[in-house]
């Protein structure tokens, strides 16, 4: 009866040795992944430690670059009154690594509008005709298409005042009442709105658009600065047949001062607190695997003696039979 005791007992610890050993290997497999983790983890800070910011220097200071700054937007008036620093080379645009302009939600509505077929079944903006790209200006400023044709064409638009000596709020030292010639000054500005823009549409017609990263950098600040970095967005000069410049670059534009490129000590800071939790969270989980392979190593060496015990006695017991048959 003490054999048959005996017998079971082992081979349950034989079974408990085996669990264990399996449970010891996932251990030592989750530590080969940790591992992978830090490496990774290692990869990455040295990656956000080496970007640098993409900027532009605008009253007295280095501004984050912005999607406005590139591109603008339909307010127009900022090109008028100088309300928002604007980019000092008006050919500069944004597109992708596929070469597509990166339109805003404003952009792209302006050239479905205007030609709906230039948007394809598949969501993706398709090329267009330039001869369109007044009425598209005209829609996303509300301009009049026929100003805008005409000073696209190297015409003045003619426009007059009437002005009220006695009540004119409206412009200055004009002198007696009557009827003023502001034509020069009108094309003027209808001029500098065009050559803002005419680059973007120009190039969107000869190259295609897309406006699939404007959830990624309205939801993360850092898109764009990063996506510059890692050549997802490109940084061209485009031509006025809408084609881009090949010898156009981010690093041309830093080298030509209209961005600059650059490091950012208290991001570096906040790079290396972001790190230090991190690694801490690793070290934590190898301190627990560790300690879990500790406990499952004691307790695979105890099993161990007493299955050896166990054997002996057994070896015993087998033995004094035969040698009580002998006797």
């Amino acid at each position: 009866m003490a054999l048959a005791a005996s017998q079971a007992r082992l081979l349950a610890l034989t079974a408990r040795k085996h669990d264990c050993e399996y449970a010891e290997t996932l251990q030592a497999a989750r530590k080969i992944s940790l591992a992978k983790e830090s490496s990774d983890l290692q990869r990455e800070y040295l990656s956000r430690l080496q970007a640098k910011n993409i900027s532009y220097y605008a009253n007295g200071k280095y501004n984050k670059i912005n999607y406005n700054y590139i591109m603008g937007s339909s307010d127009f008036t900022q090109i008028l009154d100088g309300s928002e620093h604007l980019k000092k080379n008006n050919s500069m645009i944004l597109c992708d690594y596929k070469g597509q302009v990166v339109l805003s939600e404003e952009y792209a509505k302006a050239i479905t509008t205007v030609c709906p077929d230039a948007l394809g079944s598949d969501g993706k903006g398709k090329t267009f005709s330039s001869s369109n790209i007044a009425a598209m200006i005209a829609e996303l400023t509300s301009l009049d298409v026929e100003e805008i044709k005409k000073v696209i064409n190297g015409e003045n638009v003619e426009k007059t005042h009437t002005v009220d000596a006695q009540n004119d709020v409206t412009m200055e030292n004009m002198g007696d009442a009557g009827t003023r010639d502001y034509s020069d000054v009108y094309t003027s500005g209808i001029m500098s709105i065009i050559d803002f823009y005419l680059p973007i549409f120009q190039a969107a017609a000869t190259n295609g658009w897309t406006t699939e990263y404007n959830d990624s950098m309205r939801d993360n600040p850092d898109y764009l600065n990063d996506a510059l970095n890692t050549g997802i967005f490109q940084l061209v000069s485009v031509y006025d047949d809408g084609n881009y410049d090949p010898n156009t670059s981010l690093d041309y534009f830093i080298l030509k001062d209209a961005v600059e490129q650059s490091g950012d000590s208290e991001k570096r800071e906040e790079i290396k607190a972001w790190y230090e939790e991190e690694k801490a969270i690793l070290n934590e989980k190898e301190t627990e695997i560790d300690l879990k392979l500790n406990e499952l190593s004691s307790e695979i060496e105890a099993i161990k003696a007493e299955m050896d015990s166990i054997q002996s006695l057994i070896q015993d017991s087998i033995s004094s039979v035969f040698d009580w048959g002998s006797s």
